[in-house]
């Protein structure tokens, strides 16, 4: 009789184990531990054992393959800014420019770049899915150079790791489903940056990068970010003298020029009366300082702020000298831009019928538990690293970027172009990682 009680001790034991085991591994499953954990170990598995002559093709496909497949099955709406900028394309088709004088364009002209180019892909085939394959195929290139970058630093296996990390990085892939305008910008910009710090500065070399992301600006306004930082980076790196400014200012004057230029264009044709001039510069600042909105976009200062300049001046001040309020507002900005706190509120697809809101929340925390890991490798990898050059580029863009979005409107989507920054950072810690795994597996075998 008492080995019976025993036996249903243990039972009674186990099976609560187990019901605790079930409870743990469910959460961990939609805070995407698990999936993360999987993942991870399925990428150093995979580098580790497989040999590929051309990864730098393999990745490029293997990229392209996945995020076509992601857009065939998720089926996001166009919609938001997406949605007029789409709209005006179409009237673009039609020979219809009355769009670029509403309020929308007649404030944010520099929206019409990404308009023109849309409207220049839909007179070929006329299909927002055009558009979405071909984000797709700029963001296939975006991992390759991503690969290309690392492999300039660090291992070939590190550079294998990250770029096969960034291919199934879920943010980055469900964004070529939006018909955003971040793609074709942050490939174009990167392609300078890769020419500007693997290449010798010569002057057709240096023109090529400023028109290279000249032209990412006109698709998206983030050029500006990049040649600040190749400045910093060139008077940090080189003793300035004649050569060091002449080369400096050959990139900026393409740069401007390119901006300059399709400007003068749009405003000559009459088109619009501003041309590709951003004519509300303080509203990103207004918006972004906006606590109780986290700093995102906010419609409260939409309807009662952003046709009065002066007033916004005024409001952005007092939210300046607000601080008390400010290291809240700082804290929860960063949760947003860099920690992914909200994703689950901009994903869009939560309003789609074919996704629940547990495969939402599972999704939203794969994406930021693998977020975290590499953030973690970053900080990691810095412990007592001597950063190469292309390291000290990319570490200032970050920085650059840190700043900035403490005081401008975040989302989760301006994550994009910083992102691939975090990704190249993460090469020297996820090295270690590689070195310390790699030297337990062979003790395990001398054992």
């Amino acid at each position: 009789m008492n080995d019976f009680f025993k036996t249903c001790s243990k039972l009674a034991l186990y099976i609560f184990l187990i019901f605790i085991g079930i409870i743990i591994l469910c959460g961990s499953i939609t805070n995407g531990i698990v999936l993360s954990i999987i993942s991870i170990g399925i990428i150093y598995l995979f580098v580790e054992k497989t040999e590929i002559k051309k990864f730098g093709l393999f990745i490029f496909i293997t990229s392209l393959i996945i995020k076509i497949i992601s857009i065939i099955f998720l089926k996001i709406p166009v919609q938001a800014d997406y949605e007029l900028m789409y709209n005006a394309s179409l009237d673009v088709l039609k020979g219809d420019f009355s769009f670029a004088n509403n309020f929308y364009f007649g404030t944010f002209g520099y929206q019409l770049g990404n308009v023109f180019y849309q409207a220049l892909v839909l007179k070929i085939i006329n299909s927002a899915n055009t558009l979405r394959v071909l984000n797709c195929i700029y963001s296939s290139v975006i991992t390759l150079l991503i690969y290309l970058l690392i492999r300039k630093f660090s291992k070939e296996k590190t550079a294998r790791f990250i770029s096969l990390f960034y291919t199934i990085s879920l943010y980055p892939t469900y964004l070529n489903s939006v018909l955003g305008n971040q793609q074709l910008s942050l490939m174009l910009i990167l392609i300078g940056v890769y020419i500007f710090l693997t290449k010798k500065p010569k002057i057709m070399n240096l023109i090529l990068i400023g028109l290279l992301i000249g032209l990412g600006n006109l698709e998206r306004a983030e050029g500006i970010i990049y040649i600040a930082c190749i400045i910093v980076y060139t008077l940090l790196q080189d003793k300035i003298n004649i050569k060091t400014i002449r080369n400096i200012a050959i990139i900026i004057l393409a740069y401007f020029l390119i901006n300059t230029t399709a400007s003068f264009i749009v405003l000559k044709s009459g088109i619009n009366d501003i041309g590709l001039k951003n004519n509300n510069p303080n509203w990103k600042l207004l918006t972004g300082l906006n606590v109780e909105d986290s700093g995102k976009y906010s419609s409260s200062d939409q309807d009662n702020y952003i046709s009065d300049t002066e007033l916004e001046k005024k409001i952005i001040k007092e939210r300046l000298t607000d601080y008390k309020n400010l290291p809240k507002l700082f804290y929860r900005k960063i949760n947003v831009q860099w920690l992914y706190s909200d994703l689950t509120e901009t994903f869009n697809a939560k309003n789609n019928s074919q996704f629940n809101q547990f495969m939402i929340k599972t999704l939203a925390g794969y994406a930021k538990s693998m977020n975290y890991f590499i953030l973690l490798v970053v900080l990691f990898g810095q412990i007592k690293n001597k950063m190469s050059d292309i390291e000290k580029f990319f570490m200032l863009n970050v920085c650059a970027y840190f700043v900035i979005y403490l005081f401008i409107e975040v989302n989760a989507r301006y994550y994009f172009n910083p992102q691939t920054s975090i990704m190249i950072l993460s090469a020297v810690g996820i090295e270690k990682l590689i070195k310390i795994l790699n030297d337990k597996h062979k003790k395990n075998k001398i054992k």
